[in-house]
């Protein structure tokens, strides 16, 4: 069956918001019983030299960060979609307004209904990220800009903005990084994040780094702080990254340090799209 979300109230405003501002949506979708039963799934899709993350949540609801490349959006993500019966992102997530996390958005806003936006609030003059604007505007969606420790929580699944916009000169760095906390079990996920804010979210959450699965920041760039590598400690170490990219990611470094802590490194360069389901407590994978 198609996934049919019924929220009592959408507003059609643009808001940028305080932590403490926040759309409360915590509910029981379901019965108690129905969701116990139900996984999270985790799927890092394969969209090149780019990102796009898809979580289906126990409740029903879903969530994608980032739709790689123009192109992408269509050729990759929205067959997923499709394969899955989805016709409704309850929350799309950019991270930041460059071309290989926005550019195939305004391709997946034309495809599904989309309730809710987040962005970090910056702006960048490209084709990319205009089309993306074009395609939120006209989508009516919610627009929402996170400030750092805002969260909420959908059901049992909950998100933490653990970084947002700090005005960093390099876009990057003012990645969106959101950790997803289900039970016992913690992914991270952090755009193209890189040294500098990787030392500002050590200083401010140190241990609470702490992860099962980690989404690798900026596709394995060698731009990294040791000392985040050891405190989010995951199991999981996904990079997204293009066969042969012109970037030379995922940089030796960077596979050197998450070998160094014992992690999974699954690799969409040669895995393809990599799926995690989890009931909160174990962990299932195509990555082993």
């Amino acid at each position: 069956m198609k996934r049919l979300f019924v929220f009592t109230c959408i507003a059609f405003i643009v808001v940028t918001c305080n932590w403490d501002e926040g759309l409360d949506v915590d509910s029981d979708a379901g019965s108690d019983a129905a969701n116990e039963e139900l996984p999270l799934i985790i799927t890092f899709i394969d969209v090149w030299q780019g990102d796009s993350s898809l979580f289906e949540l126990p409740d029903g609801r879903v969530i994608l960060i980032d739709g790689g490349d123009e192109g992408y959006g269509s050729s990759s993500v929205i067959p997923v979609l499709d394969a899955r019966e989805i016709d409704t992102i309850d929350l799309m997530v950019l991270t930041h307004p460059h071309a290989d996390h926005c550019g195939g958005l305004d391709e997946i806003m034309n495809h599904v209904t989309v309730l809710e936006i987040w962005d970090n609030g910056e702006t960048n003059d490209t084709y990319p990220y205009n089309q993306y604007v074009l395609a939120r505007n006209g989508e009516g969606a919610t627009l929402l800009v996170p400030d750092r420790d805002y969260s909420i929580s959908f059901g049992e699944v909950s998100l933490t903005v653990m970084h947002a916009n700090d005005g960093y000169e390099d876009y990057n760095n003012d990645s969106l990084t959101i950790m997803f906390s289900y039970r016992n079990v913690k992914i991270l996920t952090t755009g193209d994040v890189e040294r500098e804010a990787q030392e500002d979210m050590l200083f401010l959450y140190g241990s609470a780094l702490a992860c099962d699965v980690l989404k690798v920041p900026h596709h394995g760039s060698s731009d990294f702080h040791e000392s985040f590598v050891m405190y989010a400690s995951p199991q999981h170490a996904v990079i997204s990254s293009g066969t042969g990219n012109q970037y030379g990611h995922p940089h030796q470094e960077s596979l050197d340090a998450y070998n160094g802590i014992g992690a999974v490194i699954c690799r969409t360069d040669q895995l393809g799209t990599v799926e995690f389901t989890t009931d909160g407590t174990s962990i299932e994978t195509n990555c082993n």
